[in-house]
This record gives C-alpha cells, structure tokens and sequence, in this order.
C-alpha cells in the first residue's frame, strides 16, 4: 500500500515551483523540460531528501490528529521512495533527520488542521494558469516547504516560497502571515535549520515580477519555434548558475552548456 500519495505532475503545462526554480537556477535546463522533458536522475542526494519529506508528512499526519506517532507506519514511507528510485539511501539515517525533526521542530508549531500536498490552482491574470502543491498548509495559513541540504539555505525569502505565498492568496484564499522553511541541513553534525519570512507586498510584487520574466521568455519561445521541426534555443540560453549543477542534470549528455569535466579529464 502507498502511504504517501502524490499527484502525477509529468504532464502538467501551468506554471509551477519546479518550474521557476528550475529557469532561476538554468534557464537551459528549462528549456529542455519544455521541449523533452526527461525524468530526474535518481540519486542519493535526492532520493535522500524524498524519504525525509515523506517522513516528516506521514508524521504530521499523526501530530494533526493529536495522536501518538507510529514511526513504524512513518518509516515505512519514507522507505517507498528508496525503493521507487533504486538507490542507496540508508534508512537510518532518514530515522535520525525525522528523530530531530520532531524534537527540534515539530514542538514549536501547532498542527491540528494542517494540510498536507494541497493542490492550488487556477488562472492568474499576469502568469496565466498556476499550480503548487505545498508540503504543509498550518491552520493559521502559514506555509512550509521541507527540504534537505548540504548547507544551511540564506536567510532570505526565495522564488519558491513567495510563489506559495502568491497562488494561497490569489487561488485557494490562503492569506499566509509568512512562508518559510524546514531544512535537515547534513553537515557532519546534521540539524534542522527553521526559516520563516513574512508575506508582504514587496515579496508579492517581486515573485509576479520574476515569475512573469519566465512567461515572457516561454512566449518567445514558443514564436521562435513556431512550425520548427527542430526547437531551437533561442529565449532561455543561460545557464546553470553553478558548475556543479550540471553532475546529476539529466540533460548534461545532450546539453552544450553542461560542464562535464575538467579539461585534464578530456586529455
């Protein structure tokens, strides 16, 4: 039985967190997702960061309903990723960033009432259609993205966030006092970093503004490559932001932008 359920994305065309991130982080990698998509490259790294959100989301929804947490049932999905990507990921250590997590960051929130992967949609009248799933929705509207990492994320709102912030209020009514983070930073003593920025204007404003350059960039594209039997990238054409980026992009074999090793590797 799958105890932690998600929604089938591939084929969604609305604009979307992951595709923001993704023309924030490389304008080229959003290309490619535009013109033949391919499936993320599973890694540890990754694979690692889905068990501890299904973790942290099968442990909510015990703390939702004031009950005991039954890390049995809990570990149990976090393992259904490992076992989807095939990858080595040890399970103990997904135990031990859930184990923090609920004695470092579960006791500080209120979680009666929270949801879980709720879907927001609909037409916004500057980006067009929208869509989102964030991880947790508290009752007092607060929104919270889990996430793991190598180090500690900057202590400053991102694209992601503020467009939760920006479809909760427009789409679904969700008017959130502030969005934030939860993020198992894994450094050789791994803890829980909490982030949490209020939702003001400024931050509305900005995340239309970033947001929209994608839709322009899209429209472009989609001019440019009218009738091509070929796509050509002629609107996206940055790319990574950093090198090491461009390790476990499932586009670096086909890519010209990707780094793909030192120039001592080619000799």
């Amino acid at each position: 039985m799958k105890l932690v359920v998600r929604d089938d994305l591939s084929g969604r065309t609305a604009l979307s967190k992951s595709t923001l991130t993704a023309f924030d982080l490389c304008p080229t990698q959003a290309w490619h997702d535009l013109h033949h998509r391919l499936p993320l490259i599973p890694s540890e790294r990754i694979t690692f960061g889905s068990a501890v959100d299904a973790a942290v989301e099968a442990a909510i929804t015990y703390l939702r309903m004031e009950q005991p947490v039954d890390l049995a049932v809990v570990m149990a999905a976090a393992a259904e990723p490992i076992a989807r990507d095939g990858t080595a990921v040890d399970l103990l250590d997904v135990e031990a960033a859930l184990d923090r997590w609920m004695v470092t960051v579960a006791p500080g929130y209120d979680f009666r009432y929270a949801r879980l992967q709720e879907r927001i949609s609909g037409e916004h009248p500057d980006l067009g259609p929208v869509d989102g799933h964030p991880d947790v929705v508290l009752a007092d509207g607060r929104i919270f993205d889990v996430k793991t990492s190598a180090r500690a994320k900057p202590e400053e709102p991102t694209l992601e966030l503020g467009f939760y912030a920006l479809i909760g209020r427009e789409m679904a009514g969700i008017a959130a006092p502030s969005v934030g983070y939860w993020t198992y930073v894994r450094t050789t003593r791994p803890y829980w970093q909490t982030l949490e920025f209020p939702v003001t204007p400024e931050l509305l404003r900005w995340t239309v503004a970033k947001a929209a350059a994608y839709v322009r960039a899209r429209r472009a594209d989609e001019m440019w490559n009218a009738g091509a039997e070929v796509p050509e990238n002629a609107a996206m054409t940055a790319g990574p932001r950093w090198s090491g980026m461009c390790a476990d992009c499932q586009y670096a074999p086909v890519c010209e932008l990707a780094v793909r090793g030192s120039s001592d590797d080619a000799a």
